[in-house]
């Protein structure tokens, strides 16, 4: 009998304190999970190191963030339905008379013409015309309806625009557009924002199909970057962020207490089978301490 008692008041013990141990790692993992949620917005911006993000700031209207433009194109009954905040630059590389290749850079402005279509259900468009350069991009919904992104950039100017000087081939009409080999730029659910501070890059040429001679490359470059198409809201305001990640993917804001919850899950398996397994373990030493 004094076998029994201790056998049985040792495995009280070792239960109490696996279980001490469990929840002290069900607590840490839960209060990881909820910093994740947290420390995105007191996250220090990456330096500007690129020639190709930053905007002088007096160039900006008071409006807005010293760096970044705001473009806003509303449907026919008055609602936002594309709401775009960056800071862009166009670089151009051309050849010019002297059979030299150079480069022409071109910031997004604050106030260009804006136009588009809004009034499709899977498709709309944002076109902005400024200094003789037409930028376009349409955006379309995935096929399943549950996402968003833009399927197609459009840049078309004439190649004597005074932005270059002395080009090789004057008084052509370009027309320069992103790879189709890459059909989706930036998806995102459908009611969130695309909210990315990492620098975009997105190269437009024209396919050798075309017959373009002007010989053009762009390079398209996004950085504080906050967009959103298919709006549905009346305010105009933005919807929940879906974050773009340092490599390049792209992370929902909900992905962490997601994870936090699965975690959180699997502990509490962990512990009801532990807790059956020293049910029948204890019998076990009981029943052979009795005999």
């Amino acid at each position: 009998m004094l076998k029994f008692r201790e056998n049985n008041r040792a495995l009280k013990y070792a239960n109490g304190y696996v279980f001490n141990i469990i929840c002290c790692i069900l607590f840490a993992l839960l209060a990881n999970s909820a910093q994740g949620l947290q420390l995105s917005a007191f996250t220090t911006k990456t330096p500007r190191v690129s020639k190709y993000t930053t905007k002088s700031p007096s160039a900006s209207s008071m409006n807005h963030d010293a760096t970044t433009s705001t473009y806003r194109l509303n449907a026919t009954n008055g609602i936002t339905c594309i709401l775009m905040q960056v800071d862009g630059l166009i670089s151009f590389r051309y050849r010019n008379k002297l059979n030299e290749d150079v480069e022409a850079d071109l910031y997004m402005p604050d106030n260009p013409l804006l136009s588009g279509e809004c009034d499709n259900t899977n498709l709309e468009i944002l076109t902005m015309d400024f200094r003789g350069f037409s930028l376009s991009m349409t955006f379309k919904k995935s096929s399943g309806g549950e996402g968003w992104y833009i399927n197609l950039f459009e840049l078309t100017y004439s190649s004597s625009n005074p932005l270059f000087e002395h080009p090789d081939r004057p008084n052509l009409n370009v027309k320069l557009t992103s790879p189709a080999q890459t059909p989706m730029y930036f998806p995102t659910p459908v009611g969130k924002s695309y909210l990315c501070d990492k620098e975009q890059t997105v190269i437009l040429y024209a396919p050798h199909e075309s017959g373009d001679q002007s010989g053009h490359i762009a390079r398209l470059y996004l950085r504080d970057m906050h967009m959103q198409s298919f709006m549905f809201k009346e305010s105009g305001k933005w919807g929940p962020s879906f974050h773009c990640s340092a490599t390049g993917s792209y992370r929902d804001e909900t992905a962490p207490l997601a994870v936090g919850t699965a975690l959180a899950i699997a502990v509490l398996l962990t512990i009801s089978g532990y807790g059956g397994w020293r049910y029948f373990k204890v019998k076990k030493v009981q029943y052979g301490s009795m005999e």
